[in-house]
């Protein structure tokens, strides 16, 4: 694929299927954390797209929706600019993978920190690949 056309984030890409997000946090998906977040991830067979999120801030960590909001919009755009990382490692692959990124701090994270995050969780799920 091109480079601009890897750059954008489409509906697509979102996780909407209540059915898949009962498949990823029903015990089928493998975790791990990557300070801020805690990823669980599922193998599923090829769709549109290989690689599918799901970006979830909880209202526990943090209360104001300006923060909710800020901190996904972080998140969004951090893997918006990495995924290419992960979408080669999947580019001969018969699968694709659903992927839930669950924020786990208390505290806003800068963009910076967010991003860093993101290379390594991207870097760690296509080395597993």
């Amino acid at each position: 694929m091109e480079p601009k056309r890897l750059q954008t984030f489409k509906k697509a890409e979102r996780i909407t299927s209540k059915l898949l997000i009962d498949r990823l946090f029903n015990g089928d998906g493998s975790s791990m954390v990557v300070f801020p977040f805690r990823i669980v991830y599922i193998k599923v067979p090829k769709g549109d797209v290989p690689v599918s999120i799901l970006v979830s801030v909880p209202k526990k960590r943090f209360r104001k929706a300006v923060d909710r909001n800020r901190m996904k919009r972080h998140i969004r755009e951090a893997y918006r600019l990495q995924k290419q990382l992960l979408w080669n490692a999947l580019e001969g692959s018969n699968e694709s993978i659903a992927i839930a990124f669950i924020c786990i701090t208390s505290n806003l994270c800068t963009y910076a920190n967010v991003y860093k995050s993101m290379n390594k969780v991207l870097t760690r799920i296509a080395s597993l690949v």
